[in-house]
Order: C-alpha cells, then structure tokens, then sequence
C-alpha cells in the first residue's frame, strides 16, 4: 500500500487560478472604472454640444476626444495636468496609470473585427519629444510620429487630411483646414476611430417604407422607415420617461442603443436626465423579449471646434499662456493648445452601421424567434438619442438625431 501525497502540488495549482482569477478581476474592475468616466466625459461633452447646436442632428465619438486629450494630458504638467485629469474623467492623476488604462483598451479593440482606432503624432521639423512622454505614447497608446514641415501649411494639412481619411475609409475628409497650420505651430495630435458594424439580425430592404418621422407634435416628414420584428434587449425606463431597444451586431460584442422618449417632443426632458444616469444602469434594465421595431434610415454629420467645450468643462488652462506642456519636448518653448477639431459621421441601413471619428488637437508655441407574447412596439418615429457601445458600456459614439 502506497500513499501519495500531492498536497503541495494541488496547492500551487489552486494558488495560481487565485492569482489568475484575481487578475481577471482587477482587468475587468479597471475597464469599468474607465467605463464610467468615459461614460460620465460622453455625457458632459454632449450637454455642451446640445446646448451650442440645439436644432442640429449630434453625432461624436466621445472615445476619440478623450483619447486625443489623454494623449497631451501625458505631456502636461501642474494645473494643467490637473484640470485635464477632472475634465476628461480620467482613471487616474498618474501619467503611467492613465496610459496603461488607455493601452488595455486599445489592445482589446485591436482584436475586433468592425473596429478600427490610429492615434498619430505631428512634430515640427528639427523637434523632437521628451524620451519619456514618447515612450509612453509609442508603447501605450500604439502611436506613430512624423516630423512635419508646419510652414508649409497647405502641403501639410494636405498629408494630415490624407492620413485620417486613410484610417476612417475616407469618411472624414478635410479634418484640418490650412489656416489652423503655421509658423507657431508645433504639434498636432490625432486620434481617428472608423467603425463598420452589420446587424446580427439584419432588416430587409423591401420591408422599408416611407412613414411619418414627427418633428414635434404638429410637424412630420416622410422618410425611409426599417422595420422588423425579432427577439431584442428591450426596457421601458419610467424614471426617464422613454423606452430603450439595444440592436446588436453580427460577431463583435458591439450593438447601437437607441433611447426613445415616450413623448414626441420629449428629448429635452430625457437629456436632462441623462445627466444623473449611467449607462450602465440602464443596460442592466434590459431584458431579451420580442419586438417590432421601426426605425429610420439615416446618415449624420458633425463637425466641431471643442475650445469652448473644453474651457466649459473645466479645462481652460491648456489653452491659455500659462499651459504647462513641459514633458511634450525637449526644447524649453512653452506650448499651448490653440484648437481641438473633431468630425464625426455615421450611416445606418438595413445592413447595419457604419461610422468614423477623428479628433486633431493643435499645440502652438504660446504667443431565433420563438413568439410568446404579443411583441412590443419600438417605433423611433420621433427624435431619439442614440450609443454605438460595448457589453462594458464602452461609449464608442453618441448622437441624437433630431430629422433624418
């Protein structure tokens, strides 16, 4: 008779699955908490956007910005730092933190099969970037640089313009404008995002007819209605007074989340309470259930210059004489931020959804069917706001489309 002990053995096994497991959970707690500030920046830019273009179909891609942005907040230093750390909901006030939360997600989307995300740097030529503010943009945030010969304004917005419509398949187009570019200028930081998404359950093309879209409750137009009735994550939400529908897509773990308010004129009221909601509550609501939607074709775009957004969320600094962008590059110029440009669009069919971002921030020297029930009705045949986002509640793009 023999006895063989293992307990050593089983007790390293079981040692390693708690160090395994208990990384899992810190990676997926850290994607959260970016989540959530990503959720919470979306939700402050937005405001902003409403109340500056307040009769205007919105489409941003709040990654995009916060990205962009991050990518100097690397750079900067003191109040500067500070304010961009508030403004942007960032995960944290360390520059090594920041930068890793940002690496694990674009790692993360490097993996997708409708996504695609390019970050890029434009340094005036004979400049060079700190050692460590270039390492940290290299390595984290998968970021390309190349010096540029800013003096040459129209030759360089020409190759700034040619690399962004590249990257979003030449939805964005003319991102930068040659009067942006001059002798001050020293850096430009780019972020672009292109997204192509086809539905998992798609729409047919002959089930699509022109219906009423009501502009308010005395106005309507008639244009292109999909309809479709399938098996979706549905909720009514009473204490937003609207009702939400998330549209999946095919192989990716992305899908559009439209929030209908119940009223036809009711998307002010919803707007303000979006303010204190998470999305992530409201994703928890929902639940698989059948339902006929109604839904407009559409397509969007949205160009804007972020400076007062920016300075209206706290971050004025950056654009000011007293910027502190001193770990940006080596030489001893001060800079600051003179504009922040993005332009997004996006184009929803029958097929699915395709959209494109792309965030430019110029520094300058400072001077199965199964029907059990009767299905719900979804008819977005009124304004709505609406969310590309992932199962983590990643917000890729936001919108709201007031006329189609």
């Amino acid at each position: 008779m023999a006895l063989i002990y293992k307990l050593p053995q089983i007790s390293g096994h079981i040692a390693k699955m708690l160090l395994l497991i208990q990384a899992l959970l810190q990676a997926q707690d850290q994607s959260s908490i970016f989540s959530r500030g990503l959720a919470k920046f979306s939700i402050n830019v937005y405001t902003k956007l409403v109340a500056n273009n307040p009769n205007d179909n919105i489409i941003f891609s709040p990654f995009s910005i916060q990205t962009c942005a991050a990518m100097a907040r690397l750079g900067a230093s003191g109040r500067t730092a500070t304010q961009l750390d508030r403004g942007l909901n960032l995960i944290s006030n360390n520059e090594i933190e920041i930068a890793e939360s940002f690496h694990n997600v674009l790692a993360a989307f490097e993996k997708s099969s409708v996504l695609r995300i390019a970050n890029k740097i434009y340094i005036k030529s004979g400049y060079q970037l700190r050692d460590e503010f270039s390492s940290l943009i290299f390595k984290k945030f998968l970021s390309g640089v190349e010096p540029i010969d800013f003096t040459q304004n129209e030759k360089a917005a020409r190759a700034i313009n040619s690399w962004v419509e590249q990257r979003t398949e030449n939805l964005i187009k003319d991102l930068i404008s040659p009067s942006a570019l001059d002798e001050n200028t020293q850096l430009v930081l780019i972020n672009a995002v292109h997204f192509k998404g086809t539905w998992a359950r798609q729409f047919l093309e002959f089930d699509t007819r022109n219906e009423n879209f009501y502009l308010n409750n005395d106005n309507s137009i008639k244009v292109p209605i999909m309809i479709m009735t399938e098996r979706f994550r549905y909720a009514k939400l009473d204490f937003l007074d609207a009702t939400a529908l998330e549209l999946p897509y095919e192989d990716s773990n992305w899908s559009l989340l439209i929030l209908l308010p119940n009223r036809k004129t009711g998307l002010p009221h919803l707007e303000r309470k979006l303010r204190g909601t998470q999305l992530s509550q409201i994703r928890e609501k929902l639940y698989l259930t059948e339902v006929t939607v109604k839904l407009p074709k559409f397509k969007s775009e949205f160009k804007v210059e972020l400076k007062n957004t920016f300075e209206q969320l706290g971050m004025s600094e950056m654009f000011s004489d007293k910027a502190d962008f001193s770990r940006m590059i080596t030489s001893p110029e001060q800079l600051k931020v003179s504009k922040i440009f993005h332009k997004a669009v996006i184009d929803v069919n029958e097929r699915g959804t395709e959209a494109a971002a792309a965030t430019a921030m110029i520094a300058e020297l400072t001077s199965l069917r199964i029907p059990l029930q009767k299905p719900k009705n979804f008819y977005a045949d009124h304004p709505f706001n609406y969310y590309i986002i992932n199962n983590q509640s990643t917000v890729l793009f936001a919108g709201k489309l007031l006329n189609p």
